[in-house]
């Protein structure tokens, strides 16, 4: 097919091809009928009513070999790929492993547990050692690590969606099982806010950050009474090597805590006193979900139906969400999004975000 025979614009076959480019970076599977989706809806945003040939993606990738090769789909990993003999890769990864059991736990890392075995499905994510799979109606998310989802027997992000069911009206998935290395849960159909939102009408766009605006506000309308995870683990600060600490009683702590990050020298120890100073310490304590992001909410019809990845969720200072939030969402597009992130929330926290984002630099 020549570049004159598909329906599409070369500005919009440009926008297809970095939408699944970076889709793909972050983790997602990219199955032709991802791309068939997003490029029917993208022409029909621009005025063309046209339905797209069932052979469209497989001419578009016959077109971009380069992201033919992104879309193959990997084969299941096990968890006895990190068994035998380290050479080359497998070094480097046991090494990485190490550093983010010590990040996470210390010197108190989690007994040895043996992994069952890992749900058949539909691969819908996978990065590093995290899977996502679809199996009929459920989906299961997994690890391969030797670490597990935590140091509990069950992950707490499975404790948090039967607490946010049973208190609030966010719309999350409904926990079927879980054990220290999975969850799985009910699946819900739709796309991420990141595959979705160039495709949005304004319309849609301003009724979904109405939505986020009240979903925020009822998480924030439950106050805590010590700084960590909710099954009573520490606070998570994610970065390039997340890393945890606590629970702690006060903000003080916490600031404390976070101002000792593994590249803090001590000759600087007067300029990280004045950033635990410009951060204060009498902030409420609310609920957090921690990790707000484009692509951990889904959208079906214009409307948020599920928000998902709960695993940093628990009770935090009340600039927390506000930092993490525009951190996780002010990167798909700063016009129509970004700019309006703030608005998200009764008050900005703008010094907040600065000073957490210099932590998180050295983190």
């Amino acid at each position: 097919m020549s570049t004159q025979e598909l329906p599409l614009s070369s500005e919009q076959e440009r926008e297809v091809l970095e939408w699944a480019t970076k889709e793909k970076s972050g983790g997602t599977i990219i199955r032709r009928e991802l791309i068939h989706w997003f490029a029917q809806r993208l022409i029909r945003r621009d005025g063309n009513v046209d339905e797209l040939q069932p052979d469209f993606a497989n001419q578009f990738l016959h077109r971009h070999p380069n992201l033919a090769q992104l879309s193959v789909i990997p084969p299941p990993l096990s968890h006895k790929e990190l068994e035998g003999p380290l050479r080359g890769l497998a070094r480097l990864r046991a090494k990485m492993q190490l550093d983010r059991t010590e990040a996470l736990y210390g010197q108190k890392p989690p007994p040895p547990r043996q992994h069952a075995p890992f749900p058949q499905g539909d691969l819908v994510y996978h990065c590093n050692y995290r899977h996502a799979v679809r199996h009929g109606n459920h989906l299961t998310k997994y690890t391969i690590s030797p670490d597990g989802m935590g140091a509990d027997d069950h992950p707490n992000e499975a404790y948090v969606l039967r607490f946010i069911k049973e208190h609030t009206t966010i719309p999350v998935p409904e926990v079927i099982s879980s054990d220290w290395d999975r969850v799985t849960m009910e699946y819900i159909e739709g796309q991420t806010l990141q595959q979705a939102w160039p495709i949005l009408t304004p319309e849609q766009q301003s009724e979904i950050l109405a939505q986020l605006r009240g979903y925020i506000a009822q998480l924030r309308a439950l106050p805590g009474i010590y700084l960590g995870r909710f099954d009573g683990q520490g606070v998570l600060v994610p970065s390039i090597l997340t890393r945890s600490g606590g629970p702690f009683r006060t903000i003080a702590e916490l600031q404390e805590w976070l101002v000792q990050p593994p590249k803090r020298r001590e000759s600087q120890s007067m300029y990280w006193h004045q950033i635990t100073t410009q951060l204060g310490a009498d902030y409420p304590i609310v609920f957090t979900h921690g990790d707000i992001a484009a692509r951990n909410i889904i959208v079906r019809d214009g409307r948020i139906v599920a928000l998902l990845d709960w695993e940093c969720a628990g009770w935090y200072p009340d600039y927390w969400e506000y930092v993490f939030a525009i951190r996780g969402m002010d990167n798909v597009d700063w016009d129509t999004l970004g700019r309006h992130l703030p608005d998200l929330f009764a008050r900005r926290y703008d010094l907040e975000y600065i000073l957490m984002g210099f932590i998180l630099s050295l983190s």
